[in-house]
């Protein structure tokens, strides 16, 4: 029992030799954290659209629907349009065809200005792009296909 004392006291001596630094003084400088955002925008996806089969003698259009979705910095301003011509193409052979904006009324501007607006957050925001073939084109049979651009300025 006096050795477990004794190794007590001795630790208990040692711990008492611990310094704790003391200072004199304090000085204090700033931190600075510094970012810039920038305005930028970008197309997240696109939803083809698909026609299927046209028929030529239909009196009733052939309609389609896809979508493009895309995202802006906040309060970004931006002019959406869809360049390209609206005819679809085979070997000899053009199939016009429109796109909407909605239930095919309002059609999408091919170049700027198009549809403006303001992002209000950095949200993705998701645009209907409704397609139409009128009726009763004079085409041939065969597969018939175009590429437009989305494009979203900013």
């Amino acid at each position: 029992m006096g050795n477990i004392f004794r190794l007590m006291a001795a630790l208990l001596c040692s711990m008492s030799l611990v310094v704790t630094p003391v200072f004199a003084a304090t000085t204090t400088s700033p931190l600075t954290a510094q970012a810039n955002v920038a305005a930028s925008c970008t197309i997240t996806g696109v939803t083809n659209i698909n026609f299927g089969t046209y028929d030529t003698t239909s009196a009733t259009p052939t309609d389609a629907a896809g979508n493009f979705t895309f995202r802006c910095t906040k309060n970004t301003s931006y002019d959406l349009y869809i360049a390209g011509t609206r005819s679809m193409a085979n070997a000899t052979e053009g199939l016009s065809y429109e796109l909407y904006q909605d239930a095919y009324s309002t059609t999408w501007p091919v170049g700027s200005p198009g549809v403006t607006g303001v992002s209000p957050n950095n949200a993705p925001v998701v645009k209907t792009v409704n397609g139409r073939i009128p009726t009763l084109q004079d085409v041939g049979i065969g597969a018939f296909t175009n590429s437009v651009n989305v494009t979203v300025s900013y």
